[in-house]
């Protein structure tokens, strides 16, 4: 089995005002398949978009790592000290919540490709359209009509294809997706989600899906990470984590999840998660936790197998003494 990405320990982290490293991402352990959809789900803050800038090599300069990272087993991340030459856009690319913010609105299509191929090749600006209309017509778009247009004059699904399209064409193996369909209506993500699964098939594509539409996280992924405040939940194969969650919080975003042509009470849950920057004693899901016991407040659980292939952070599958 060949990983496309893998992580050990993986800290990141932003310094506050008084020079204190708030962790939003805590010890995160990853290992992504060649030609995977692995989907990473979890609430506003849980830290999966952070897991996802670190992939692709576009933190901030002022964000703290520890750790390490491996993109097709090149060290990006050991430490403080990070590296992607001739890994960001190259091996690795990524296409952000909003494909308006992903384009620059005052280039064409063809233009935006031009620049971005003849900085990663020295591609001509005949060998930039080519590669153009070959990418375009895989992200099914017509080039005869998109080439010459501006983002403002494309639809929202058709910006999405084109980011795709422009990510594709750098010749990048692990595609990084931020909430690619955030913006789009039900109809546009379905299209979307198709449009991944069809590139994973054509081009060996490793994708990496970061998403809390558990619906379309259904719907392309292979496996899942559930995370919850910087940390993993969960982690197993997704239909099989969809069916029978185990951690409580998975359960949760199961629960309030309404399923088509099925009649059922959706729950509601108070809470929210604990800010970066707060205690690390015990089970950051013990405020929000029905099952809580002494134990939970008292030690953190670590991930580990509960059943099958199968990862829980929880003492519910641990030691209870």
């Amino acid at each position: 089995m060949v990983l496309a990405v893998k992580s050990e320990g993986l800290k990141i982290g932003y310094l506050d005002e008084q020079d204190n490293v708030l962790w939003a991402v805590k010890g995160v352990n990853l290992e992504v398949s060649e030609g995977e959809i692995y989907c990473i789900v979890g609430e506003s803050g849980s830290g999966k978009s952070t897991v996802a800038l670190a992939i692709s090599g576009i933190l901030p300069p002022h964000a703290v790592t520890e750790g390490e990272l491996y993109v097709y087993g090149n060290l990006v991340i050991r430490g403080e000290s990070r590296s992607y030459e001739k890994i960001r856009g190259r091996l690795v690319t990524y296409i952000p919540q909003s494909p308006g913010t992903g384009l620059n609105p005052y280039l064409t299509l063809g233009d935006q490709f031009y620049h971005v191929l003849k900085s990663l090749r020295g591609s001509t600006r005949k060998e930039a359209k080519a590669e153009a209309k070959k990418y375009l017509e895989m992200a099914g778009l017509d080039p005869a009509s998109t080439l010459d247009r501006y983002p403002h004059e494309l639809s929202g699904g058709m910006q999405q294809r084109a980011a795709i399209a422009l990510a594709l064409s750098t010749g990048a193996r692990v595609l990084v997706a931020d909430e690619p369909t955030s913006s789009l209506d039900a109809h546009l993500r379905l299209q979307i989600a198709n449009l991944l699964l069809r590139l994973r098939e054509e081009v060996k594509l490793t994708v990496i899906f970061i998403t809390h539409d558990l619906l379309l996280a259904s719907r392309v992924g292979d496996r899942v990470a559930v995370m919850y405040a910087g940390s993993l939940a969960e982690v197993g194969k997704l239909r099989e984590v969809l069916l029978k969650p185990l951690h409580p919080y998975t359960s949760m975003l199961v629960d309030v999840i309404p399923t088509l042509g099925v009649k059922k009470q959706l729950k509601c849950y108070s809470g929210e998660p604990p800010r970066p920057g707060s205690n690390d004693e015990g089970c950051p899901f013990f405020d929000r936790c029905p099952y809580r016991f002494s134990k939970c407040a008292a030690e953190k659980p670590r991930l580990s197998l509960a059943e099958g292939d199968r990862y829980v952070a929880c003492w519910l599958y641990g030691n209870r003494e």
